[in-house]
């Protein structure tokens, strides 16, 4: 044994050093292919040779071109994408496929499309099927031939007991011999193959045969024997290995079974023994192949290690506890039990304890005082609207004067003028909005506002023209240079002089647009007794139309900016602001839309619901399309990772938007329950795009973003979609995705044995 344990260690060592050789090569490869691209830009000129005069015979002497080195494009690829690539996704296909064909196959048993011995055999057959085409593959695709092995074992197990629970084919004694040896195979082939993937999918993919073919003949002896049989497989490898994630994923998944058998059909009269003997046979095996793995390996305690631990005591505990308590006369046994733990905890969290410690000043004052009290005189003798108009004209007076006329004074007293005309315009916008939001009852008393021909719109438009002005003139002429107080406030109102017009040109059209829509939703009410009916479809044409309104204004600014302003940072606002109202689209207006579609398929008695409560949908994809191209021309004038960003949200804007069309669609058809199968289908058929179209344009950043939206596709798949799908379409979206999952694996490992190895590349 002591031999035996020494040539483990020196394979284990070989291992190792063989893949930092690997990741040394890769750093030659990398120096290499940089030293030639340098070599071929920095090339000297082959100078001509002067011919040789020998004997009045003139010999030109050969001129020997350097053959110039095959240039060699980089790949945009990184060491984890390619692991993902080549070896996730074909591991979580293979996962996907089995759990599809085992629900495809509980659809034909539950209508009785195939006799029992039939399925049976269909069963094994499947399952050799793909064992022999792992054999044949394992040659030029290890890693993709182990995973469709452990795939066929994982069939095995399947069947065999379906043979046994279901049909009654095989005995007990049989049926546990055979995944004993099923077991035993498979931790053969894991130890062949020295890969994690058998493990994982072969034998921990089993641990869901049970459930997803379970009669409810309550067998539960049966169950958790069978769970314990492939632990004790799993933990072995997992301890020969060192395969820690295997190791982990065998711990939560014995305990999320547990934990939901205890849930669903639990009864102490005649489960106790049977919960504390398998509870205590789990605890016992995951704490003494933890403790013998540390022993062996000698390695440091990690935070991870102290989880494990702690989880698994916790765990243990709290189950045993749980099932005596629900005994009558579990109390008296409670005390009992929970010394045990205790005893066990303060063991284990004793020994981790200690494993982890200026007379021209005059002129000015009094300037100052004047104008101030004339600016007073505005709002004692005038209201509303007037004060806001009378500042704005006396601000830009004001500056006229101290800029042109080279009076700085003017010009200071210009600044406070500017922001009294803001601050009366927001308290002016503040009444138009009550008047907006009691329309109503302003139109009952024969008060009317016409949009954009009122004087509310008009007031907006003079300040923004009063930010416009001043901002040309600080333009045309320079400040006073020598005066300290202008030389910090003019670089300020550099900037804030230009959004100020743009803000206040934005908000006052916005709120003439809300008032539109306020008319035409107040327009029709139906009077009632208590209260009034109305039109709420105008209230959701109103979130629409802003938005849209939102996009145009942005664009047009961009289009503007480009043409005639051409500053570069009002460039990248345009863009950041794009993107808040690209996402302000995918969450209100989306929810607008689907309301107004809600309404336009129901029944109203009073009112018609019609087709523009779905063609404005198009309508905001031609917005939508609009910043996406501002987005896109902006992005690529910057650096390249913005770039990569601008990609990674222009998919997700199409994606979202695909999803709600097709979510529309499902139900202008009549479509029900069909929703979470079309929107997986969906997710990972565009996952699936996103790796060919990253592959064939060598975009990494894609490839990973495909690989992610996968990820989300499947966490969706099983943690949402699954409990509320029949039967077959648990089948198609199951079989579908992991087909899909599959296929993106194999353009992966195909492309990786296609590109030509280390020496070839640099010839």
């Amino acid at each position: 044994m002591s031999d035996q344990k020494k040539i483990d260690e020196l394979i284990q060592k070989l291992q190792a050093a063989e893949m930092r050789q690997q990741q040394l090569g890769f750093e030659l490869n990398e120096l290499r292919r940089q030293l030639q691209s340098l070599t071929i830009q920095k090339q000297p000129e082959t100078k001509p040779v002067e011919p040789v005069v020998t004997n009045m015979v003139v010999e030109t002497p050969p001129v020997i071109q350097p053959a110039a080195p095959k240039p060699v494009k980089p790949k945009e690829k990184t060491a984890w994408e390619d692991f993902i690539g080549t070896n996730l996704l074909n591991k979580i296909g293979i996962t996907v496929l089995v759990i599809g064909i085992s629900f495809g196959v509980k659809y034909a048993i539950d209508h009785q499309m195939l006799n029992p011995l039939t399925r049976i055999m269909l069963g094994y057959l499947a399952g050799a099927a793909l064992l022999i085409i792992a054999i044949r593959l394992k040659k030029n695709y290890a890693a993709f031939s182990a995973v469709l092995l452990s795939g066929g074992m994982a069939s095995l197990y399947f069947i065999t007991y379906a043979a046994y629970d279901f049909y009654q084919f095989i005995p007990q004694l049989v049926a546990f011999a055979l995944m004993v040896l099923f077991t035993a195979f498979t931790v053969f082939a894991a130890l062949q193959y020295k890969q994690q993937a058998i493990a994982v999918i072969g034998l921990v993919g089993a641990y869901a045969v049970p459930f997803l073919l379970s009669d409810g003949s309550g067998r539960v002896v049966v169950l958790l024997t069978y769970v314990a049989i492939i632990n004790t497989g799993i933990l072995f490898i997992a301890f020969k290995q060192d395969w820690r994630g295997l190791f982990r994923f065998a711990f939560v998944l014995t305990w999320l079974i547990v934990f939901a058998w205890l849930v669903t059909d639990y009864r102490y009269e005649k489960h106790l023994w049977v919960a504390l003997t398998f509870s205590l046979l789990y605890f016992v095996q995951f704490y003494a192949a933890f403790i013998i793995s540390k022993f062996t390996s000698n390695q440091k305690l990690g935070i991870g290690d102290i989880a494990l631990v702690l989880s698994n005591s916790f765990i243990y505990y709290g189950l045993g506890y749980g099932a005596i308590s629900d005994h009558p006369e579990g109390e008296y046994f409670l005390g009992l039990f929970t010394a045990l733990n205790a005893v066990i905890h303060f063991s284990v969290c004793l020994v981790l304890y200690y494993k982890l410690r200026q007379v021209r000043d005059v002129f000015y004052f009094v300037a100052g005082m004047v104008l101030t009290f004339l600016t007073l005189a505005v709002p004692v003798q005038l209201e509303g609207n007037w004060v806001t108009v009378i500042w704005a004209l006396e601000a830009v007076l004001l500056f006229w004067i101290g800029r042109h006329k080279k009076f700085p004074v003017y010009e200071i007293l210009s600044y406070p003028l500017i922001a009294l005309a803001a601050l009366s315009l927001l308290h002016d916008w503040s009444e138009l909005d009550f008047v907006y939001n009691n329309y109503n009852y302003y139109s009952d008393t024969n008060i009317t506002f016409s949009p954009f021909i009122n004087v509310f719109f008009l007031t907006g438009l003079i300040v923004a023209c009063m930010f416009g002005v001043i901002y040309q003139l600080s333009q045309k002429n320079e400040h006073d240079q020598s005066n300290k107080w202008l030389s910090r406030v003019v670089p300020i109102m550099r900037y804030a002089l230009p959004v100020g017009f743009l803000f206040v040109l934005y908000i006052s059209i916005m709120k003439e647009v809300s008032l539109y829509f306020n008319q035409q939703f107040y327009l029709t009410a139906i009077k009632r007794e208590d209260y009034n009916d109305y039109n709420y479809d105008w209230r959701f044409f109103k979130v629409t139309w802003l938005t849209n309104y939102s996009a145009f204004y942005l664009v047009a600014l961009w289009l503007s900016n480009k043409k005639f302003i051409k500053n570069e940072l009002l460039h990248k606002v345009t863009a950041a602001l794009s993107v808040l109202v690209v996402l302000s689209y995918l969450t209100g207006v989306l929810l607008a839309l689907e309301d107004l579609r809600n309404s336009y398929l129901g029944e109203d008695a009073f009112f018609t619901h019609g087709f523009w409560n779905i063609g404005v949908r198009y309508i905001c994809y031609v917005f939508i399309a609009g910043l996406l191209y501002l987005l896109y021309s902006v992005a690529k004038e910057q650096t390249a990772n913005l770039v990569k960003a601008e990609r990674l949200f222009f998919h997700f804007t199409v994606l979202t938007l695909l999803s709600s069309e097709l979510l529309s669609w499902l139900d202008l058809g009549g479509i029900e329950d069909g929703s979470r199968l079309a929107l997986s289908i969906l997710w990972g058929a565009y996952a699936l795009y996103l790796i060919v179209w990253g592959l064939a344009k060598d975009f990494a950043f894609l490839r990973i973003s495909g690989i992610v939206l996968f990820g989300i596709t499947l966490a969706k798949l099983f943690l949402y979609d699954l409990t509320g799908m029949s039967t077959i379409g648990k089948t198609i979206v199951l079989m579908v995705l992991g087909a899909l999952l599959l296929t993106a694996s194999f353009i992966y490992n195909k492309r990786k044995k296609n590109q030509p190895p280390a020496d070839e590349t640099q010839a």
